[in-house]
């Protein structure tokens, strides 16, 4: 990036991170980080901003990842799993698409936020 800064070409910084899920039992510490990160984002936009530097978030919903196979708790493994094999969702093709979208618009754009979700699934 700070290369990018000394040669004055866009230099795009995106933060990937899913939305907050609703408030939802044993889900309170993703919600907290996620918001915390969408902050921090903020703030670096503000600061880096006039350096030319967009900073981006860009907030996926369901992917189909290994996610289920990390979450330690049974009940709320079996949520995102259920949820993973009920609905047609997101893959990271559409994930990796979409930060291509956002780094190719022109330097003076910044697409600030984006939020990607299932059709089927609302939130």
């Amino acid at each position: 990036m700070s290369a990018a800064l000394l040669t004055g070409t866009p230099s795009p910084a995106v933060s990937p991170w899913s939305p907050a899920p609703p408030a939802l039992t044993k889900f309170s510490v993703c919600s907290g980080t996620k918001a915390y990160i969408s902050h921090l984002t903020r703030l670096l936009r503000v600061e880096l901003g006039p350096k030319m530097v967009r900073v981006a978030t860009i907030e996926p919903g369901m992917v189909d990842t290994e996610l289920p196979d990390h979450v330690t708790d049974p009940d709320a493994s079996k949520l995102v799993a259920d949820l993973i094999h009920d609905i047609d969702v997101l893959q990271s093709a559409d994930i990796a698409e979409t930060v291509a979208f956002m780094a190719a618009v022109p330097r003076r754009v910044n697409l600030t936020e984006i939020t990607i979700l299932p059709t089927a699934r609302a939130i």
